[in-house]
């Protein structure tokens, strides 16, 4: 978001983004309680933060929260979102809900959404797999547009 508004060195720009399994938090999307995603935030959340808001209504770990930048104001012309199927740390829904969020943010970039059929950063440990070359493949394509 700040990359629009403030100078990189070089006048450098950045044209794409991508958010391989973001990690995002939304009201209304199940997750595990005493899950991993959860107890990241625990450590990560400022306390006063995670003392005065919910966790999930905090723009820190909430781009579509009420007190988050919009995102029309994305610095870069195009995103790649990714999300694993059988990721068990960030439910699917969350890579759906944040590109309905920036597709109805009025941002006029492109938005490029990936569902591969794996975990969480399985192309990590299975760089073999058809999938993690598919993946692979969807990000040099993405970079090298």
């Amino acid at each position: 978001m700040r990359a629009d508004k403030e100078t990189l060195n070089n006048d450098l720009k950045i044209t794409g983004s991508i958010f391989a399994y973001p990690y995002f938090l939304f009201p209304n999307v199940e997750i595990d309680e005493e899950g991993l995603a959860n107890k990241i935030w625990g450590y990560i959340c400022p306390p006063l933060e995670f003392g005065l808001l919910s966790p999930k209504d905090s723009p820190l770990i909430n781009p579509l929260s009420e007190k988050a930048q919009s995102l029309s104001e994305l610095g870069c012309l195009r995103i790649l979102v990714c999300m694993g199927k059988k990721d068990d740390i960030i439910p699917l829904e969350i890579g759906v809900r944040f590109v309905e969020g920036v597709k109805e943010s009025g941002w006029e970039g492109e938005v490029v959404y990936l569902e591969v059929d794996g975990g969480h950063s399985f192309q990590m440990h299975q760089p073999e797999y058809d999938e993690a070359k598919r993946m692979m493949k969807c990000y040099a394509d993405f970079i090298h547009r």
